[in-house]
């Protein structure tokens, strides 16, 4: 079996590919030129690659229809144009990779908007000291709707289980967990939002969930509740969200992800970042010391399974994908 490996990890991870793959020959495209670079991706079997855009070059796409399985590291797809991918590339994605650190940071973010810590923090920074007056919650009393039940959203009602919240779920397809209180399919999208105190996205951006969270959705959510985004920012209405943090100051928004990012991202911060009501990270919350090596192998072991007939995560569907 011809293993390819397209990130630049061989001195970091070599000892535990080589552990879980004793029989195959590896293939690091770090270690080659440019001839036995296109030779080793014309014979192989199965490629791992970070997020195909950043370790495969332009000239190189065409050859992953070869391998039977193309895994990446990384969880998100929605940056791959789809259409100059080969039709028949077998790819999937790192479901769950990533989960353990945003459901932490996802729970974390709830707790910080329940008892109100960056209102809290800017009345201090003025020299105002109140016991009183801030509208503080318990997770103990409130319903948690999970938007999306994938390896993301399943990490997060595993972390917000000890909290004795009422944990809901809503996904294409019904989600099934003994964590769960009630589940939802996406046509009872506004049925679902109408009871939760909390809104977690945990969705992949698609056709099917860009402006999901549009101004009619917002407009159920209760005038108290939170809206925790570690998804996409782009499946929320930017414009109805904005209205909705001004003109409802006990309404509470976490971004964790952003309309612009990385160099993109406004010199003077995002508007929504003006009300206390709303705080951010800038599109880390997986990040840990210990990240990097879960994620990488989550990827291997869905390899493994591949390779030994049992059932894969992932499964990448570019039709659900606008480019």
């Amino acid at each position: 079996m011809n293993f390819v490996i397209a990130p630049p990890i061989k001195e970091t991870y070599e000892k535990d590919i080589r552990a879980l793959f004793p029989d195959a020959t590896l293939f690091w495209l770090e270690d080659l030129d440019d001839e036995k670079r296109k030779k080793a991706l014309e014979k192989a079997d199965v490629l791992l690659s970070r997020n195909i855009v950043g370790d495969i070059r332009k000239e190189e796409i065409p050859l992953l229809a070869k391998p039977a399985i193309v895994q990446t590291t990384r969880t998100g797809v929605d940056h791959l144009d789809f259409k100059k991918l080969p039709k028949d590339i077998h790819l999937y994605c790192n479901s769950g990779g990533w989960a353990r650190g945003i459901a932490e940071s996802a729970c974390g973010m709830i707790i910080a908007l329940n008892r109100c810590l960056r209102e809290q923090l800017q009345d201090l920074q003025q020299g105002k000291f109140h016991i009183l007056g801030y509208h503080q919650k318990l997770l103990s009393e409130q319903t948690v709707l999970i938007a999306g039940f994938g390896g993301i959203g399943q990490a997060v009602a595993e972390v917000l289980f000890p909290f004795h919240c009422r944990l809901t779920a809503i996904s294409r397809h019904l989600p099934k967990s003994p964590l769960l209180d009630k589940a939802y399919t996406m046509d009872q999208l506004e049925e679902a939002v109408k009871e939760a105190d909390v809104l977690v996205l945990a969705l992949p951006f698609t056709k099917e969930t860009e402006g999901l969270i549009s101004r009619r959705i917002l407009s159920f959510m209760k005038e108290d509740s939170l809206l925790v985004d570690v998804a996409r920012a782009q499946l929320i209405d930017r414009e109805a969200l904005l209205d909705k943090v001004k003109n409802n100051p006990r309404f509470h928004v976490a971004m964790d992800v952003w309309w612009e990012e990385n160099e993109a991202y406004p010199k003077g911060g995002d508007p929504l970042l003006a009300y206390p009501n709303v705080l951010g990270s800038a599109h880390n919350a997986e990040m840990s010391s210990t990240a990097h090596r879960e994620a990488l192998m989550n990827a291997l072991h869905n390899i493994r399974a591949f390779l030994d007939g049992k059932p894969l995560k992932g499964k990448v569907n570019r039709e659900e994908y606008r480019r």
